[in-house]
């Protein structure tokens, strides 16, 4: 009962709030708790392990780096900000897409290296699972980008007969922090599924 008021707290927190600091300091938390509870466990040790230093670079760099330097300038462009942000959030994704299609193999070898059995190693159904949420992250990533670029092409060059006809491409810009928010608390289910019975069967392709 106590992890399902904490998914739904945390579900509901992710999709309502805006405020991406709250959200990665949620994720972060939970990731610490799974970690310290089950540090017997290598897949998920492995996984949340990775999972939460991913996620405490990230809001190190958009915290400290990023949002002071790069949205206080008034040398760069909006266009090259966003580019920037959205790069860094795609290139996020792919690592921990990357991440998780070998972390099986990765942790076997770490094991293998200290002489440990590796016989329960396996990707469990939820890492999948996160792997396809990943691909959609990045997908909204490039769509992001991609609209970046277009409602920005007086910028890239583009003669403002042809820019201002894309000026107005904004739906995925207004909408991208909300898109996160719900797929941030998706990712928060999934998550807390990773310790469940059901996450942790082990995946199969047939």
């Amino acid at each position: 009962m106590f992890k399902l008021i904490l998914i739904i707290l945390g579900v509901l927190i992710a999709v309502v709030s805006n405020n991406q600091l709250l959200i990665s300091t949620l994720i972060i938390g939970s990731l610490l708790f799974i970690i310290i509870i089950h540090r017997a466990n290598t897949n998920v040790f492995h996984l949340c392990f990775c999972f939460m230093a991913v996620k405490i670079v990230e809001v190190i760099l958009f915290e400290f780096f990023i949002i002071p330097m790069l949205y206080s300038s008034e040398t760069i462009s909006s266009m090259w900000i966003n580019a920037i942000t959205f790069s860094i959030h795609f290139i996020t994704d792919l690592f921990l897409y990357i991440f998780v299609l070998f972390r099986a193999p990765l942790s076997r070898k770490i094991l293998l290296a200290k002489n440990k059995p590796i016989d329960n190693i396996h990707m469990y159904q939820s890492e999948f699972a996160f792997m396809s949420l990943f691909i959609v992250l990045m997908l909204v990533d490039l769509a992001a980008l991609l609209e970046n670029f277009i409602r920005h092409l007086d910028e890239l060059g583009f003669s403002p007969e042809i820019a201002d006809k894309f000026t107005n491409w904004t739906w995925i810009y207004y909408h991208y922090a909300d898109i996160k928010s719900v797929l941030a608390g998706l990712s928060f289910v999934l998550l807390w599924s990773m310790i469940s019975k059901v996450g942790q069967q082990k995946y199969t392709t047939t």
